[in-house]
């Protein structure tokens, strides 16, 4: 059985089904980008081809131990507040990562706006394991999604503000060689700056009381 949960899940009806479609007409050697989402495959994103956004955000491989086939599938996508990168099991419509391929992928993220928050989510069959996300000097302690669950449970795990990430996603499940994973999600979630009308209120209204108290000590 299939365990779902957040995994964005906005993916599920918008993003993810574009992957679908774009996985029926991708190349080994290209990729191609559907307004803010861009979508190739693991053959293509580890021959050293990044996934870009038009906005210049961008996802580079750099290493990795996991058995993925060349035809899984990774993307890169922007919605409202966030982006999101996944990686996609279940080329050819069923899971194919089980646990004989446990190991880890590594991968660098430059935004074109800085992020403050993170979170990890992955969808599995019931009892599969674990899957970790690691950020060295930025995250500690590493994030968590067991069997399919979101880690934070609820919004992001705030960070430094930051344009540059390293990201190291480790799959383990060494006791359930019947169960798999069908997706890894690393969501990030866009560092907030207050407008300037909210700024200019909150000086106003510290004004005010800075001119209340002033009266008063008259």
């Amino acid at each position: 059985m299939m365990t779902t949960n957040k995994l964005t899940k906005t993916f599920a009806s918008g993003s993810l089904a574009i992957g679908v479609l774009a996985g029926a007409v991708l190349t080994a050697t290209s990729a191609s980008a559907f307004g803010d989402s861009v979508i190739t495959t693991w053959g293509n994103w580890t021959a050293g081809n990044p996934l870009q956004l038009h906005d210049g955000t961008t996802a580079t491989y750099v290493s990795g131990s996991i058995g993925a086939e060349l035809l899984d599938e990774v993307g890169l996508f922007f919605l409202g507040d966030e982006y999101e990168f996944q990686y996609n099991a279940t080329t050819g419509g069923s899971p194919n990562l089980n646990d004989t391929e446990n190991g880890s992928f590594t991968y660098t993220i430059t935004f074109a706006q800085p992020v403050s928050g993170v979170a990890i989510d992955s969808d599995v069959t019931a009892n599969y394991g674990t899957v970790t996300k690691t950020i060295p000097g930025i995250l500690n302690p590493p994030l968590v999604s067991v069997n399919g669950s979101e880690d934070p449970l609820v919004g992001f795990q705030t960070i430094t503000p930051t344009q540059l990430l390293t990201v190291t996603d480790t799959i383990s499940n060494p006791n359930n060689p019947d169960e798999e994973l069908s997706t890894i999600s690393n969501n990030f979630e866009i560092h907030k700056v207050p407008e300037p009308g909210t700024i200019l209120g909150l000086l106003a209204v510290g004004g005010l009381g800075l001119v209340s108290r002033f009266k008063k000590q008259k």
